[in-house]
């Protein structure tokens, strides 16, 4: 524990650094924050930053608080929610980088984050990647999910033998439609409520997704879950800049240390909880498809490098470097 608090302590204390917060005195009136999240309020990818809002509030009393709007698409579109925030309509946010493409263009390589959050940090990508979101007028606060991996789901009838989508109609979201279509897939981008429906009704034959957070109903429709996982669940919590920096140094120290101990939390503990649920779902009747070998080289290669080309198509200089700090290669 006392090592967990010193390590909070220390990366509450770079990301203060890298951000250039203000140092005058702290504000003498309660701050109050709008915050609202890309995924629909209490669901699995909203719960951590849900976390993050209760724990400030109850620790934050006289100093900070926030409140909870809720989630997209109650709130409108997914796509929207951080427009909204670079624009001061909030001040807090959780969300996935393929979310956002449209204010930042180089948040599509969150996904592709192969390093861990804490050695981007050391190697000075987490500053470099902050600093691009900075232009935008948004503060980057911590990585609160980490260590779980994408996967193709299929429904039954539709199992394949090798990395080859020819021919399969999946549901996708941007964060991984280049690499279902450099495998030869036709997509179809959708809300996440539409996919039980079209994989139901035949309109699709898949979709990608992580182990965790399946809504109810999913079971039902999928019968094939493809190995190896891809890419990383990318959940970043962002701040509109202004506004952060507007509010007392307490009340930054206080949310920083709060989203960091998630993003602790999450390099921790995230794998092993995959592994559970993935096993689960087998135990409650999906069948695995496991490439090995070349066909697992060429799977792991395919989506890597469609992830990249895709990463520097709409930022050529930032992207390469980029790499250099996210990959492991």
């Amino acid at each position: 524990m006392k090592r967990l608090v010193t390590a909070i302590a220390a990366l509450a204390a770079s990301a203060g650094l890298a951000s250039g917060f203000a140092t005058g005195p702290a504000a003498a009136q309660e701050a109050l924050l709008q915050a609202a999240s890309c995924f629909p309020q209490g669901s699995f990818f909203s719960k951590r930053f849900e976390s993050f809002i209760d724990e400030v509030n109850e620790r934050g009393k006289g100093v900070v608080q926030i409140n909870y709007v809720g989630g997209a698409p109650a709130i409108g579109s997914q796509l929207t929610v951080v427009q909204k925030v670079a624009q001061g309509v909030y001040d807090l946010n959780s969300c996935t980088g393929s979310y956002f493409q449209n204010v930042v263009p180089e948040a599509d390589a969150w996904k592709l984050l192969e390093n861990t959050p804490t050695q981007i940090r050391e190697n000075g990508g987490w500053d470099y990647m902050n600093k691009i979101h900075n232009a935008k007028n948004l503060e980057v606060l911590a990585r609160h999910h980490f260590g779980t991996n994408f996967y193709l789901f299929l429904a039954d009838g539709h199992a394949i033998d090798k990395p080859d989508l020819t021919g399969l109609h999946l549901r996708t979201a941007p964060i991984y439609t280049n690499f279902f279509k450099k495998l030869g897939a036709t997509t179809q981008d959708t809300s996440i409520t539409d996919i039980f429906t079209l994989m139901e009704n035949g309109t699709v034959k898949g979709y990608g997704w992580p182990v965790l957070g399946h809504q109810p109903g999913w079971e039902t429709v999928t019968r094939y879950r493809v190995e190896p996982g891809f890419y990383d669940v990318d959940l970043v919590m962002l701040a509109n800049k202004r506004a952060w920096d507007s509010v007392s140094e307490e009340a930054r120290a206080l949310m920083s240390e709060v989203a960091l101990k998630l993003e602790l939390d999450a390099i921790a503990n995230d794998p092993e909880l995959n592994r559970k649920v993935a096993a689960k779902q087998v135990e409650d009747g999906f069948e695995v498809i496991e490439f090995t070998g070349a066909d697992r080289d060429a799977w792991l290669s395919a989506a890597r490098e469609a992830g990249w080309e895709g990463v520097n198509a709409t930022s050529p200089e930032t992207g390469p470097k980029l790499r250099e700090y996210f990959v492991t290669e």
